[in-house]
């Protein structure tokens, strides 16, 4: 039996129709419910494979408390561990009203915290409901309040950790088309914020709450240590000594600084959203790319940004030694990239003409033109999906504004690590690295300055996620709290080639009928993570 505890207009029902499971559907909106009972009363074609046994229950009822007196079909609700899955997508705080005088409608809870406080009586109430050792699966989206980010999807997230839930995946759904579209482009130029463009669907599994593992750091490792060597002060490539047996797990590769390109737009003047897609590139690093991108977007001119690039040491798990290694921001060896090396020349097409010569001859004259233009800063190719190997070359080559102590120090940019070679042992001295460079930023940074953090999800060698998005956020609010930095922006980047464009035509030939695998014994089940997120935070103190 699969349950959906926020039904709306049927969906969940009638995708459980026809993969012949059995639904339960709930909602607290009378309105919703009758939407669903018409969108479910459909006929049943003779000699089909469907089955009369598979038709939903639809019923109203309040998430927070489902075997309530109050509702006709409480009896459903009363057994304790009655359901095998549960399809759960609450509102996303008050993003949307779905009505004004319900009494339990959580989109009237504008506040995070009153939210969260009736989403914890949601989740107590999946927790009982489900069976042990079986999945929840949650689709939730982000809000914004005074133009600042509110993690809402992390804080449910958490919500669902402490209360005995383990996450298995955090997938990322590329939100288009909204009907809000239009105006959200007008309001982010105004308002200077990207605009929302994907939701996540979390995948998360009952555990026993004796196993409830809520992945914090201790106190003491959210406090500033100034010896750690992660201060703008020390020596370029110190490493790091965590004072427990795998020591010297993660090494400050550089900071750099350098004068912010000047841009010849206005830099939110560009519509863009929360989703970033990058092409692969056969010189740059991802993650570099993506830093170049940040710095073109969130840069200031007349000002200074700092780099800088953390690296992993392989562990010598015997030896209790880091060997000499290093993985930089996309997993290669720091030796084998040379960020100096110039774009490779892109191929036009030739038919054999003479026509299909000059054609070529001429795309390519366009480009190199093109090229020039965004070297000398003339103009800009900022956007969601522009190419950022002209503005990073610019970018590289640039030395700092002088004087540097009168000049100010507008962004700090932190590459994310790509998570191909994280270990276990990784995780938490890099949480404590980030957390070390967080204190850093806070004193250095000017007003209105920004922090942007590049993480990464992992999966580590025994198939654990540690979803880093979610740790390091909740770790940079525990160590300098949201009123010296709060969060402006979060931002997915992703190479191109990974999302299923909507245009994609199916036919029988190329047709792959999808399987369950749920609890098949010794199959890999897991999600890559392609994707890393970038944090941005602004100092306001």
């Amino acid at each position: 039996r699969v349950l959906s505890n926020f039904l709306g207009r049927g969906t969940d029902a009638i995708e459980c129709f026809l993969l012949s499971r059995k639904c339960v559907g709930v909602d607290i909106n009378p309105s919703a419910v009758s939407l669903s009972q018409r969108n479910c009363s459909f006929a049943i074609m003779p000699n089909s494979d469907m089955s009369v046994e598979f038709r939903p229950t639809i019923m109203q009822g309040d998430a927070r408390d489902l075997c309530s007196e109050m509702w006709p079909g409480a009896g459903y609700f009363a057994e304790a561990e009655s359901f095998d899955h549960i399809l759960s997508h609450p509102p996303y705080k008050d993003c949307v009203l779905y009505s004004t005088n319900i009494d339990g409608d959580l989109s009237r809870f504008p506040g995070p915290e009153e939210f969260q406080r009736e989403m914890e009586k949601v989740v107590c109430e999946s927790w009982r409901l489900l069976k042990m050792g079986r999945h929840l699966t949650l689709g939730i989206g982000d809000n914004r309040a005074e133009c600042f980010y509110i993690p809402v999807s992390y804080q449910l997230c958490r919500t669902y950790i402490d209360m005995g839930f383990e996450l298995d995946e955090l997938i990322v759904k590329r939100q288009r088309y909204c009907q809000a579209f239009g105006l959200g482009t007008y309001l982010c130029v105004q308002f200077d914020f990207l605009m929302f463009t994907h939701e996540f669907i979390a995948t998360l599994r009952k555990v026993p709450k004796s196993q409830i593992n809520r992945m914090h750091l201790t106190a003491e490792q959210y406090r500033e240590n100034r010896e750690l060597g992660f201060h703008g002060e020390t020596s370029p490539s110190s490493m790091i000594g965590i004072g427990s047996r795998l020591a010297n797990l993660i090494t400050v590769k550089s900071r750099t600084l350098r004068e912010v390109p000047p841009s010849p737009i206005e830099r939110k003047g560009v519509v863009m959203g929360s989703v970033w897609t990058f092409e692969a590139h056969p010189v740059f690093l991802f993650s570099h790319l993506c830093m170049s991108r940040m710095v073109q977007r969130f840069g200031r001119d007349e000002s200074n940004w700092e780099q800088i690039d953390i690296v992993l040491e392989h562990a010598d798990l015997d030896g209790d030694q880091p060997t000499n290694a290093k993985i930089t921001g996309s997993g290669h060896s720091n030796d084998e990239l040379d960020d100096g090396q110039t774009d490779s020349e892109t191929e036009f097409p030739d038919n054999g003409t003479r026509a299909g010569g000059y054609e070529r001859e001429r795309q390519r004259q366009i480009q190199q033109n093109r090229e020039q233009l965004l070297h000398l800063g003339l103009v800009s190719e900022l956007g969601e999906n522009s190419t950022d190997t002209a503005h990073y070359q610019t970018m590289v080559a640039m030395y700092p504004r002088l004087p540097i102590e009168f000049t100010p120090l507008a962004l700090i940019v932190v590459p994310h690590v790509s998570n191909a070679d994280f270990k276990l042992c990784h995780v938490e001295p890099y949480r404590r690295a980030l957390v070390q460079i967080t204190h850093d930023a806070s004193r250095r940074l000017c007003p209105s300055g920004l922090l942007v953090i590049g993480i990464q999800d992992v999966r580590d060698e025994h198939g654990k996620l540690w979803p880093l998005g979610m740790l390091v956020l909740e770790d940079v609010q525990r160590a300098v709290g949201s009123i010296r930095l709060r969060l402006k922006e979060f931002i997915v980047v992703v190479e191109n080639g990974h999302a299923r464009k909507r245009d994609d035509v199916v036919s029988r030939e190329t047709f792959m009928d999808e399987e369950c695998v749920i609890g098949a014994v010794g199959t890999d089940i897991h999600v890559p993570i392609v994707h890393a997120y970038y944090l941005v935070f602004m100092k306001l103190k």
